[in-house]
């Protein structure tokens, strides 16, 4: 944004989830800065477009951010808001991730007909989810289950759990909290069972590089946390050589003393192997860990958010990650 424009042009997509959150940025920033005007574009996206195949017939590393950035990149809007976990862990060339407002619950959320919690539903109970990461620790966990492709809008999920399609459907937590929906909820899905996509429950606002006027606008509703734990998980799906499709989970939490404790998994599609650890175990808390390894002490709280998920990435190689990736 030019700093003659007196209208900040925001870009999202066209669903009810999409557009509620986006209202959200739009309020705290003119929250921030009263007086600032706001236009809203809508942007269908191949996400949106192809809703009629599974998302792996799709492709989906980008299939929910290209129009957006491409947008961004022609100069029709001047940020484009993104679910975090939607992006792919590289940024095109003369874009940049701007702010990330405090995160949502980033847990993944089970739903269920009878709100039956996950080990009380029945042997073979029908559960809908697209997602490759989630479908295959539901494998891990309960072998029994019957995993089928859910598409379409939270909306259009919950609807067709309700008309009876599905026993249960497993979707983010943080959808559902924006939406008022919290209430549906029958188990947060913890770690133990299903940990979440890296970035899950975190927005992105994306600019243009080099943007200052925007970015400055923008500073206003970051949380540095919640940038730090998001780096982390993107840094380590980045490691494993990733998009949005590689059956993984991360999850950044703030621990002791501020130092960030990432849990993380890897597993073949169908379940059958995995690898799941945090550096909480492998690497402990150890203040020395930083003047022993190229990255110095002095290194900035970013820097290091980032390096851990490399190392982490490097530790899950060393575990055997690269045989359960390839297979």
């Amino acid at each position: 944004m030019t700093a003659s424009r007196q209208t900040l042009r925001i870009g999202t997509r066209g669903s009810l989830l999409a557009h509620t959150q986006t209202q959200w940025v739009i309020a705290q920033l003119q929250q921030a800065h009263p007086g600032l005007e706001i236009a809203l574009e809508i942007i269908e996206t191949t996400g949106d477009m192809r809703r009629d195949v599974p998302f792996t017939a799709v492709g989906t590393k980008g299939m929910f951010v290209k129009e957006i950035e491409q947008a961004l990149l022609d100069g029709s809007i001047d940020v484009g808001v993104h679910s975090l976990k939607d992006m792919p862990s590289e940024q095109p060339d003369g874009l940049e991730l701007a702010c990330v407002p405090k995160r949502e619950d980033p847990h993944d959320a089970l739903i269920s007909r009878n709100r039956l919690r996950f080990d009380a539903l029945a042997q073979g109970a029908v559960v809908g989810t697209s997602s490759v990461r989630r479908q295959a620790q539901l494998r891990l966990r309960r072998p029994d289950l019957k995993l089928v492709e859910l598409r379409g809008n939270l909306d259009t999920r919950l609807r067709k759990l309700d008309a009876g399609e599905y026993d249960a459907i497993v979707v983010a937590c943080a959808g559902l909290h924006r939406l008022g929906l919290a209430e549906r909820i029958v188990e947060p899905l913890s770690p133990q069972v299903c940990v979440p996509a890296a970035g899950q429950g975190a927005l992105a606002l994306e600019t243009r590089a080099g943007d200052s006027a925007t970015v400055a606008l923008l500073t206003a509703i970051h949380d540095p946390d919640t940038a730090l734990c998001v780096e982390a998980e993107r840094a380590f799906l980045a490691g494993l050589g990733g998009g949005c499709s590689v059956p993984a989970g991360a999850l950044a939490t703030l621990g002791p003393d501020g130092w960030l404790i990432l849990e993380v998994i890897i597993l073949a599609p169908d379940g059958s192997h995995s690898i799941h650890f945090s550096n909480h175990q492998e690497l402990g808390y150890d203040p020395q860990f930083w003047s022993k390894s190229s990255r110095s002490e002095r290194a900035s709280p970013l820097e290091r958010a980032i390096y851990l998920g490399e190392m982490t990435a490097q530790t899950a190689y060393e575990k055997g990650a690269d045989r359960i990736l390839k297979g």
